[in-house]
């Protein structure tokens, strides 16, 4: 279960992290490109064409590998809390039985339906 819970989470993180890495290097590109203008600088028409049609393809990808990575690492928190969760009232229900010994009766006149204190026989 932790090697597999380990996947999970390197899995997200690296989706994440992968997202960010493509978003970072796109941006560091057109940076470098710019002019003292602040417009990017290209040696041909056709090489701004493509570079510009790449470099957008490439951030819109990067959107879904983010959101993929965030809900991946979401979805195995709430996953992981609620098996914690399970775990922890399954243990307090094992004391509660443990400790009060009840039986369940269904008699709609009595003031706890359903549930009747077993007490020893005088």
């Amino acid at each position: 279960m932790f090697w597999q819970d380990a996947f999970i989470v390197a899995v997200g993180i690296c989706l994440l992290g992968g997202g960010f890495a493509l978003r970072v290097w796109v941006n560091r590109r057109r940076f470098y490109r710019r002019g003292p203008g602040g417009l990017q600088h290209f040696s041909r028409y056709r090489k701004a064409v493509i570079i510009s049609t790449f470099e957008g393809f490439i951030m819109l990808l990067s959107i879904p590998i983010i959101i993929l990575g965030m809900l991946i690492l979401i979805f195995w928190y709430l996953l992981v809390k609620d098996i914690g969760k399970g775990k922890n009232d399954r243990d307090k229900q094992t004391e509660r039985i443990e400790s009060e010994p009840t039986a369940h009766f269904l008699v709609p006149a009595e003031k706890d339906f359903g549930i009747k204190k077993i007490s020893h026989i005088q």
